[in-house]
């Protein structure tokens, strides 16, 4: 929503591990570095760890396309302990059929595979991500597994990725064969103080924008707020560029940073540090900020926006857009603001109501949301489409309320109109087998099945009697 605003070709805080978006920051670097060289020479084991959000599976996403002609990938990704035997996970993670085989055979399939990825001239790469979920006797299983290489060839390598915890899981006494088979480890660091700005300007560009968005005290706030990590940076910086286009603001400053970030944390949500801004920015960053945004020329996109158009349609048109983003951002009190000023406006009524109806159920206001959406659909206010839309709504807010056969009536009126719109057949049925339900429960008589089964006992016993 915010992309054509700030003149960005795409999200530039996807939360997509995407390799194209990699910022090489020193820690970044050097696991790079070291992942490369564990590749192309050839390392048995590669380890890199990390907290969860630092950019692991970006940096593995970013060495493996690289290599991506040379090597056969296989990823193994939903790890636990309860995964059993590794073979057949193996084989999977390869496309390799396992199902009906024993152990014998699982091994079979696996080495005939590396003898003709090697016969191709093929390294064969395994990655294990979320290796801390591995116990020590599955470790110990992908360690027996490396011994089909052997000293002239070594076609299959083993990249484990994983949090702190595989750490102090490879230093346990029962897996030290299996550390002294590690040719690189490496444990990744969240970005500094210096090194978050940069990365903020690093996906800026890459999206398409000018990398100065952000004010340098917005950056430092959002650094003391996720302490540098990757994944945290992605969600505050997109939360923030949802708030200033709802604010209109050319700029993202840091006043925009909290004020999103603080929304989202108060809804229990997103991990960042609590507190109020002042902890966050010292006066004089603030004046610096403020000596900032009057030396920074305004963005092309935004140089000519007129913040009191003259039209007082667009001002409402203004108001509903702004809604979506404070809505799509998650503030949806904030969004309720900008709907019912929207609402005031005859082209925009319909949708600026239904986008606050959407808004109250988010909130768990699901009575003032169905009487809304039951006031629309009454009057007919809208498109055939948008009637459905606000039906099927309504339905759904008349089950959050527990009344299901009201639920149910709407759905069934739309799978009349249009049997394979959105899931209402589904609910249909569900609601139709839950009705049957309760209606066994309201004529189910206790008393009369007691005195069933005592007449049905007493029977029993005279006839073995």
């Amino acid at each position: 929503m915010y992309e054509s605003f700030y003149g960005f070709r795409t999200n530039p805080f996807s939360l997509i591990p995407d390799p194209r978006f990699l910022f090489l920051g020193t820690q970044h670097k050097t696991a790079l570095n070291l992942l490369e060289y564990g590749l192309f020479n050839r390392a048995i084991f590669t380890v890199i760890t990390g907290e969860p959000g630092t950019g692991k599976t970006t940096l593995l996403n970013a060495i493996l396309e690289q290599s991506q002609h040379e090597v056969t990938l296989g990823v193994l990704s939903h790890t636990h302990t309860e995964l059993g035997s590794m073979m057949p996970w193996v084989l999977m993670a390869f496309g390799l059929e396992s199902k009906g085989l024993d152990s014998v055979e699982l091994f079979k399939t696996f080495t005939a595979f590396i003898s003709r990825e090697h016969e191709r001239q093929r390294r064969v790469v395994l990655v294990v991500d979320e290796a801390q979920n591995l116990g020590a006797a599955m470790l110990e299983e992908l360690r027996l597994l490396s011994n089909v290489n052997d000293g002239r060839r070594q076609p299959l390598q083993i990249i484990l990725s994983g949090q702190p915890a595989l750490r102090g899981l490879l230093q346990r006494g029962e897996l030290i064969q299996f550390a002294q088979r590690i040719s690189v480890d490496y444990h990744l660091q969240p970005f500094t103080q210096d090194e978050t700005p940069a990365y903020i300007a690093h996906r800026l560009t890459m999206g398409g924008g000018t990398g100065r968005t952000f004010t340098d005290q917005a950056c430092l706030v959002v650094h003391r707020l996720t302490g540098g990590n990757a994944r945290l940076i992605n969600q505050v910086c997109d939360v923030s560029l949802a708030y200033g286009y709802a604010e209109q603001s050319p700029r993202v400053t840091a006043r925009i940073v909290w004020k999103a970030a603080n929304d989202r944390r108060t809804g229990g949500i997103l991990p960042v540090a609590p507190g109020p801004l002042t902890d966050l920015l010292t006066s004089d960053e603030a004046a610096a900020e403020e000596h900032q945004l009057a030396a920074m020329p305004l963005p092309a996109r935004s140089a000519g926006f007129d913040k009191t158009p003259a039209s007082g349609s667009n001002v409402l048109g203004t108001a509903y857009e702004q809604g979506l983003a404070y809505k799509q951002a998650g503030a949806y009190k904030q969004a309720i603001d900008f709907f019912e000023q929207a609402a005031a406006d005859a082209a925009h009524e319909v949708r600026a109501i239904s986008q606050m109806a959407l808004c109250l159920c988010a909130i768990g206001r699901h009575e003032e949301a169905a009487y809304s959406f039951g006031v629309l659909l009454e009057g007919r206010r809208g498109t055939e489409l948008e009637l459905r839309n606000i039906r099927y709504f309504l339905g759904r807010a008349l089950e959050s309320l527990g009344r299901p056969l009201e639920a149910r009536a709407h759905y069934q009126i739309l799978h009349a109109q249009e049997s394979g719109f959105r899931d209402v057949e589904s609910r249909v049925h569900r609601l139709s087998s839950a009705r049957a339900f309760f209606s066994f429960l309201r004529s189910f008589d206790p008393t009369a099945w007691i005195k069933g089964v005592a007449r049905n006992c007493t029977q029993l016993l005279r006839s073995s009697s």
